[in-house]
């Protein structure tokens, strides 16, 4: 190790030591550290839905086409059959159409999601990508945009639990 990568070193370790004893990141690392489980909840709810997208699309894809196919085989659209169709679906529509996953802001919110998510495949796929440990991680807890995303995603791990538990009581 060279004399310049040495006094790196220490400045690093000095910045780091001046971080921690700044009552601010130390309380947000006592929020991180005590949230932690259900962030990892959320982060894997998240990721579940992500993952199902692709089949949850391809699933209203196919009841489209045999709804189409249904259509087209009673004569080239007779509505009998169509509003026949669409009377077996009713349940599954109301329950969708009453569901909050259509809310304005709801539905922001995923387009945001799915946005990000692009953005970050982008970024990172089929490149080597060096997070660092965990010292470089706290660094950057200092970045507004990580605080505004991890208090989005505690107050979201909190509404998530209370439901969770409202339904589990109910069930």
């Amino acid at each position: 190790m060279t004399l310049n990568e040495d006094q790196s070193l220490m400045a690093e370790g000095d910045a780091l030591d001046f971080a921690l004893r700044d009552p601010e990141v130390r309380a947000s690392l006592a929020i991180i550290a005590a949230n932690a489980p259900e962030m990892a909840v959320m982060m894997s709810a998240s990721g579940g839905l992500l993952l199902r997208s692709r089949e949850i699309i391809e699933n209203i894809n196919t009841a489209v086409n045999k709804t189409r196919e249904s259509v087209s085989a009673t004569g080239n659209g007779n509505i009998v059959e169509l509003v026949q169709v669409l009377g077996q679906a009713t349940p599954i529509i109301e329950r969708l159409l009453n569901s909050p996953i259509l809310q304005p802001d709801v539905v922001h919110v995923i387009g945001l999601l799915g946005e990000a998510s692009s953005d970050a495949i982008q970024a990172t796929k089929g490149k080597q990508v060096h997070v660092g440990g965990a010292f470089a991680l706290l660094r950057e807890l200092k970045d507004p945009d990580i605080q505004e995303t991890l208090a989005f995603l505690l107050a979201f791990a909190r509404a998530f639990g209370k439901l969770q538990a409202v339904e589990g009581r109910s069930s």
